[in-house]
């Protein structure tokens, strides 16, 4: 009777080990909700080829839409300039690839996904092209921002940011 109890006990403690290794394993996927959702700010800079660095700040809030997009609302402020609005609206077009408007750009953004990673393509102003990667990190509510501006593919500006959420939601992937 020992040996079974004892091989019980066992058995359970095994599988509570497992489940919870199994669980902490589960790559993050990075979607509009897990990244977005709810309210978050960020803090970063951005600098151009011949200027000095630009300190930011950005205050968001996103939700799921019922027609199902996402709408990320966001508070743009630059050290010692008016706050500045802007909205995304982000829709799938398959599994990890989106499609996106966001109001102070110069056309489309597209969009995918690869695990805890996004990266976004759009134009600026003009001739000049945003490539943003963005990742989301282990505990689920902070977000590595790094872009690029090019010029006719040439760098011409960096943009670094880190924004936290308030409340994670994650989802491991799919």
């Amino acid at each position: 009777m020992i040996k079974v109890t004892v091989l019980l006990t066992f058995a359970l403690v095994a599988s509570i080990i497992g489940c919870s290794s199994f669980a902490a394993e589960q790559p993050l996927a990075f979607t509009p909700k897990n990244g977005f959702g709810g309210e978050s700010e960020g803090n970063g800079s951005l600098k151009f080829f011949f200027g000095k660095p630009r300190p930011f700040h950005v205050e968001s809030h996103g939700s799921e839409q019922s027609d199902g997009t996402f709408r990320l609302e966001q508070t743009v402020t630059f050290e010692g300039k008016p706050p500045e609005h802007r909205i995304w609206i982000l829709t799938t077009v398959s599994p990890d690839h989106y499609s996106a408007t966001l109001s102070d750009a110069a056309g489309p953004v597209t969009g995918s996904t690869s695990g805890a990673d996004l990266s976004l393509q759009y134009r600026v102003k003009g001739p000049f092209v945003m490539h943003q990667e963005l990742q989301l990190k282990t505990d689920g509510k902070t977000i590595d921002n790094v872009g690029v501006i090019t010029l006719f593919g040439i760098a011409v500006g960096r943009l670094h940011e880190t924004i936290t959420r308030r409340e994670p939601g994650i989802t491991t992937k799919k």
